[in-house]
């Protein structure tokens, strides 16, 4: 692509931060992402740059003009990559194209092997039965017909990407591939030519095959690990009816669709943007985006997400933001996002690559001189050993060992409902000491239950005017239970307090006895809510929260993991002490300021503790911002989701226990691989620089190496659900 065209992809942020999404061809090794973000990252103008192996995705930030894009993508073709801008929506069509060509190179490489191994296997019997020489020349120039145009044609995406690298100026993974098979296939032709008496076609032949097997089977590990990104993508309708001033209708791509417009939805069409429901009722299926799995009845005044999926009835909405804007397209980013983003140990294994690959090929530059020079070998033997030192140390297990897993658990938690926001959040979530619950709809359900209100129809005038406009679990019950009320103006919540505004022209409160001017309250253990006006004198509504039939579950599971358990809530001490009596939770702490939350967790840390905080209402937000690692419902206010590490299904506390066991998992397969790629290549370079290995047989043991690394990575998947305890 001109690079005169790649300005008109920048997106704008706030503060003259220019963001550039690019679609980067040819990255296939942690050294490629390595060479990318480092050559991206001394660029003064640069903010961030991030490569995703599995999308081959790279992300850049930076402050000053849009036109710095045709910098950056200067920058990275002269590394010898093409790029293209990101468009999710193309890269299916390319990933089949590539893995179509990948089957037919390994195809065509079988045939070859298998036909070249049966000549070679007639060479080496006749050799102990006194076969001709010209018998033998013939069997071998047969392989060198079958072998030459089979490496030439199976072997290009190994040439072309070396190739590539080469007139960049750099080396990538595929460099010492390309050069074992040239080498290789060179030299058997030069023994060809001199009636030599041992050529290496075989060995070429199959060590394409093993490695084209390798990269093959790396390939479909990637393709499952964008399954999920995929059939999020795929939920999002490709257009929308459009209600015109006129009362026409039109149909326009979803893209085209601004805040405002009026939006009709027939009945089993996909909901195409945000908005809020003007007329009709109707029954919306919400399991594809928030997890809730049972159907749940619409009507006007409702707010509808993006994704959700409609039932019998026509429904009309007012759109309140754009398709990129929307919530389901908020989870594609965050998903990438986390995929994106660097654990400890992906960060170690990437400076590892970065230190080992120059002492590759420096060892095995000793190599060849050694036996050349030292060791007697002829230059055409001690090249073959090089070689194999090159094949037999290439960092592919220690590049795919983190990310592999890491691709895998995040998808898998993903199909599971739980999304998880950054790439390190696995690491820390595995090295928490302590899960601190916030309790009103983390460890009760939230729906509390109305058991107590007063008769004054003035303070239930007020009431349901302000509850109308708050999301907190206990102004729910007080929606649902007197309705919307009237409107009301110059609204504002004070978090961990409650919501005031004027209602009628008269200023009105809703909230707890304290910010209504009450001192003294009930002692009985339940929940609370006060009402007071300018002529109306404060008066108190009663509310119980079930505790949530999988709370005991997942509290027990963290009490055997070792982990010690803290309630810490802004609710009225009886409640809390109910709750935590009922959950065998000993630490608790009610009456808390979102302040106050946040400073214990914060103190928690600076003793060493790794605290998880688990929450849902505003006024957990400053807590999940101060806690090692975060957790949120998806029916939590927004800035809860903004602070939180993984963002969990509705209704399901226990999603907690599965991300937690998912990142303990990972965490153990993570070392697995790691340890397992370190003993590979302190083992085996020895027997290569001896030349105690042929290239088949490095060949064999790095593509062995980089598989194992690979199937192992998929057992980072979430564990099943029965397995939860």
């Amino acid at each position: 692509m001109p690079p005169a065209l790649l300005s008109a992809f920048v997106a704008s942020a706030p503060g003259r931060t220019q963001q550039l999404e690019l679609l980067v061809e040819g990255v296939h090794c942690a050294n490629c992402i390595r060479k990318i973000e480092t050559r991206l990252s001394s660029d003064p103008a640069i903010t961030r740059a991030r490569v995703n192996l599995t999308l081959r995705r790279l992300s850049v930030e930076w402050v000053g003009n849009p036109d710095h894009a045709e910098v950056i993508g200067e920058t990275v073709r002269s590394l010898g990559y093409a790029i293209a801008p990101y468009d999710a929506g193309s890269i299916g069509t390319s990933q089949d194209r590539t893995g179509r060509e990948l089957l037919r190179c390994l195809a065509i490489a079988g045939f070859a092997s298998s036909n070249v191994m049966m000549l070679a296997w007639a060479v080496w019997a006749g050799q102990a039965q006194d076969m001709p020489a010209s018998t033998q020349a013939f069997f071998n120039w047969l392989s060198a017909l079958v072998a030459v145009p089979a490496l030439a044609i199976a072997g290009r995406p190994f040439f072309r990407s070396a190739f590539g690298a080469l007139r960049a100026g750099r080396t990538n993974i595929d460099v010492p591939i390309a050069a074992a098979l040239i080498l290789a296939t060179a030299i058997s032709m030069m023994e060809l030519i001199r009636h030599g008496a041992h050529v290496y076609f075989d060995s070429a032949t199959m060590l394409l095959f093993v490695l084209l097997v390798g990269r093959y089977l790396d390939f479909r590990v990637r393709a499952r690990s964008r399954e999920a990104i995929e059939r999020l993508a795929m939920m999002r309708a490709e257009h929308a009816t459009v209600l015109l001033g006129d009362g026409r209708t039109e149909i326009v791509p979803a893209s085209a669709v601004e805040p405002g417009m009026q939006v009709v939805v027939a009945p089993g069409e996909t909901v195409p943007v945000d908005g809020r429901v003007t007329s009709g009722q109707t029954i919306l299926d919400r399991s594809a985006v928030t997890g809730e799995t049972l159907p749940e009845l619409i009507n006007p005044g409702d707010e509808v997400l993006a994704g959700y999926l409609n039932g019998p009835d026509i429904l009309h909405l007012r759109a309140e933001k754009t398709v990129a804007q929307s919530h389901l397209s908020e989870i594609l980013r965050l998903v990438e996002q986390a995929q994106l983003q660097k654990g400890r140990a992906a960060t170690l294994a990437d400076r590892v690559v970065g230190i080992w690959t120059p002492l590759v090929h420096a060892i095995a530059l000793m190599t060849l001189l050694g036996w050349w020079l030292v060791g007697g070998a002829d230059l055409p033997t001690a090249l073959l050993y090089a070689v194999t030192v090159l094949i037999i140390a290439c960092p592919c297990a220690i590049g795919l060992a983190v990310p592999a897993v890491q691709v895998n658990a995040i998808g898998g938690l993903l199909r599971r409902g739980v999304l998880v926001r950054s790439g390190d959040a696995l690491d820390r979530l595995a090295a928490i000491d302590r899960v601190v619950f916030d309790k009103t709809g983390t460890l009760t359900e939230g729906r509390a239950e109305l058991v107590e209100m007063p008769s004054d129809p003035q303070a239930l005038r007020l009431a349901a005017a302000l509850a109308g406009t708050s999301r907190h679990p206990l102004t729910r019950a007080l929606t649902r239970k007197l309705g919307m009320g009237v409107a009301v103006e110059g609204v504002a919540e004070t978090s961990g307090a409650g919501i005031s505004g004027f209602v009628d022209g008269r200023a009105a409160r809703l909230g707890s006895a304290e910010f209504c001017g009450v001192v003294a309250t009930g002692n009985d253990a339940a929940s609370e809510v006060w009402v007071s006006g300018e002529t109306v004198p404060p008066q108190r509504f009663a509310f119980v929260d079930r505790t949530r039939s999988d709370a005991p579950e997942a509290v027990g599971y963290f009490r055997r993991a070792g982990v010690e358990l803290s309630i810490l809530s802004g609710d009225r001490r009886p409640a809390v002490e109910s709750c935590a009596a009922s959950l065998g939770i000993a630490d608790h702490r009610a009456g808390l300021k979102p302040a106050e939350k946040a400073a214990l967790l914060s103190g928690w840390r600076a003793e060493g503790g790794r605290p998880l905080m688990v929450g849902d209402g505003l006024n957990d937000a400053p807590a999940l911002a101060a806690a090692h690692v975060s957790a949120s419902f998806g029916h939590g206010v927004p800035a809860t989701q903004v602070a939180a590490d993984f963002v969990l299904p509705a209704e399901a506390l226990s999603s907690v226990v599965l991300a937690h066991r998912t990142a303990v998992k990972a965490a153990g397969i993570v070392r697995q691989n790691l340890g397992f790629a370190a003993v590979y290549n302190l083992a085996l370079i020895p027997v290569a620089v001896l030349g105690l290995a042929s290239p088949l047989i490095a060949a064999a043991a790095m593509s062995a190496s980089s598989i194992l690394v690979t199937l192992n990575a998929l057992r980072g998947r979430p564990p099943r659900i029965g397995a939860a305890s």
